[in-house]
């Protein structure tokens, strides 16, 4: 009798999970999720971006009442992570933590494995980070005037740092050399603790990342690094002293980087909008918006359509930027 209860438990739980996998979408969004959700994150641990991602993910599975796990897969310019969750069943439980280097990617390579626009479903842009060009302390210039000056006047002499080919770490510089004339070396690294260990032993000078990555805002202060700018059109609300690209004298280049959040193409329409309203309010707790704001992060959080056109239109800005520095991955 025991074992005959044994199975006719099995075959129940065989039955429950033939009925979820075959029951009108409709029907599974109303009883989503339940099981862990899986984030697909295209950095390793530790940077500005895998912080947001976690942060966010961690209030999420509370709200949803579902663990969330991290899954990192650098590589590539963030295509490992973006192909390996668009190739992820449509059901909810992957979801693709995405960035603004899918509006590069589309110009610096000449085929991808999937296109963005067609294969992921949007549910939300989470922030824009506030990015900007660093120097070394020791570096003997205070401003960009006076580092292309010295560029001219030392050809060779000055390098900066990139987490790879491509991505605004990359391109941001090479704008700055095609509109000024700087002489400038660039040398990726395969990820941020390489990078800032370069930056330490002064095997690079400069860097352009995001001003959330830890550790970057104390030492700013503590005068071990200087900015030399921010782009966009207003200044930065944590260094106001700080000029932005165009007040440095050279051309902003319109493109702004974000981070958000999508999931595999034919994810129900019902569990988008329930992941956007929970990444949403992910965004609205007060101990998030104060982190975030200490990280210089704008919070966006648009819709699950706004995002979408956001992305459409995202690429001309990506296209802009790619074709200036002539920069091409194949």
């Amino acid at each position: 009798m025991k074992q005959q209860s044994t199975l006719t438990t099995g075959c129940r739980a065989l039955l429950l999970a033939a009925a979820f996998i075959t029951a009108p979408a409709s029907l599974q969004a109303q009883s989503y999720p339940v099981k862990p959700m899986r984030m697909v994150l295209p950095l390793p641990p530790g940077g500005a971006i895998d912080i947001v991602g976690r942060t966010t993910g961690a209030v999420v599975a509370e709200h949803l009442g579902q663990p969330m796990i991290f899954d990192n897969k650098p590589g590539a310019n963030t295509i490992v992570a973006t192909d390996n969750c668009i190739k992820s069943p449509p059901d909810g439980y992957s979801l693709c933590f995405i960035t603004s280097n899918l509006s590069l990617n589309q110009y610096l390579y000449s085929k991808l494995p999937y296109d963005y626009i067609r294969d992921l479903e949007p549910i939300t842009n989470l922030v824009f980070p506030y990015e900007g060009l660093f120097l070394a302390a020791s570096t003997p210039v205070n401003n960009l005037r006076e580092l292309v000056a010295y560029s001219k006047a030392n050809p060779g002499k000055l390098n900066f740092g990139s987490l790879g080919i491509g991505g605004s770490p990359h391109l941001v510089p090479e704008w700055i050399a095609k509109n000024t004339g700087a002489s400038l070396t660039h040398i990726p690294y395969k990820g941020l603790p390489d990078l800032m260990r370069a930056f330490t032993a002064g095997e690079i000078h400069m860097f352009f990342l995001s001003l959330g990555n830890p550790g970057y805002i104390d030492s700013v202060r503590a005068g071990r690094m200087k900015i030399m700018f921010f782009p966009g059109t207003t200044r930065n609300p944590i260094f106001p002293e700080v000029p932005t690209m165009a007040e440095s004298g050279v051309p902003d280049h319109g493109f702004k980087s974000w981070w958000g959040m999508a999931a595999p193409r034919g994810t129900p329409k019902e569990i988008i909008d329930r992941l956007h309203d929970a990444f949403v309010e992910s965004l609205r707790t007060p101990a998030i918006q104060q982190r975030f704001a200490t990280m210089g992060l704008e919070i966006s959080s648009n819709s699950p359509a706004e995002f979408g056109r956001f992305l459409v239109e995202d690429r001309a800005r990506g296209e802009r930027l790619v074709r200036t520095s002539g920069a091409t991955l194949d």
